[in-house]
């Protein structure tokens, strides 16, 4: 009968432990799992290092262009205050009052038996302007005071073509103690003062009133 020895029998099973040792597998594992996390850090440590490059850049060209921003903000207050005070400048200018053309139409209807001396007037209001004005004068004629009536009717049919509520009345009409000489004749007169009053423009309107819920 034959005798056999295996004297690595503890040699080999101590390396077949080993290749299945969970330790070593847990190791190698992690170490896998760690090289992983590694390279992801890296990977966003590139990147953060990337986005700081692109902020400072960034940050440098705001800089750069930051005094010509608040240069062209103040550039556009001023030409926003400006323009509103052109604005206003331009409403005042097309709303205003115009003396040439009343001046005219009286000019107009005036006969030369009338000599105005003295003319005064007043305006008032916005949108909607009411308008007083004040003609003193000499009429003369063989009867001055028709002449006065009828140079008050005149004016009065000559603005209401133009303008709206107008009355043209006499403040005073008096005879006159002195003859004037007109196409060779002496003629009694009379003074008068007159009074106009009328209204030009819109008025504005009104904004309805919003009701509180």
């Amino acid at each position: 009968m034959a005798l056999r020895l295996n004297l690595y029998h503890e040699v080999l099973k101590a390396k077949a432990l080993k290749r299945r040792d969970p330790l070593k597998l847990s190791i190698y594992g992690l170490s896998v799992i760690a090289a992983l996390c590694a390279s992801w850090y890296l990977v966003q440590l590139m990147r953060m290092y990337g986005l700081n490059d692109e902020l400072t850049n960034v940050k440098a060209e705001f800089d750069k262009i930051e005094p010509a921003a608040k240069a062209a903000k103040k550039r556009e207050e001023d030409m926003s205050g400006n323009s509103l005070a052109s604005s206003y400048l331009e409403k005042r200018i097309e709303g205003r009052f115009y003396w040439a053309p009343i001046l005219s139409d009286i000019m107009q209807v005036v006969p030369r038996e009338v000599q105005i001396t003295r003319m005064a007037g007043d305006v008032s209001g916005e949108g909607l302007r009411r308008c007083l004005i004040t003609i003193d004068g000499l009429s003369a004629g063989t009867d001055p005071r028709r002449v006065a009536e009828d140079l008050r009717t005149a004016i009065a049919e000559r603005f209401a073509a133009n303008y709206k509520n107008v009355t043209s009345t006499f403040k005073t009409l008096e005879d006159g103690t002195e003859l004037v000489m007109l196409d060779g004749k002496q003629l009694s007169t009379a003074t008068f003062a007159i009074n106009i009053q009328l209204n030009t423009g819109e008025e504005k309107p009104i904004a309805p009133l919003r009701k509180k819920k």
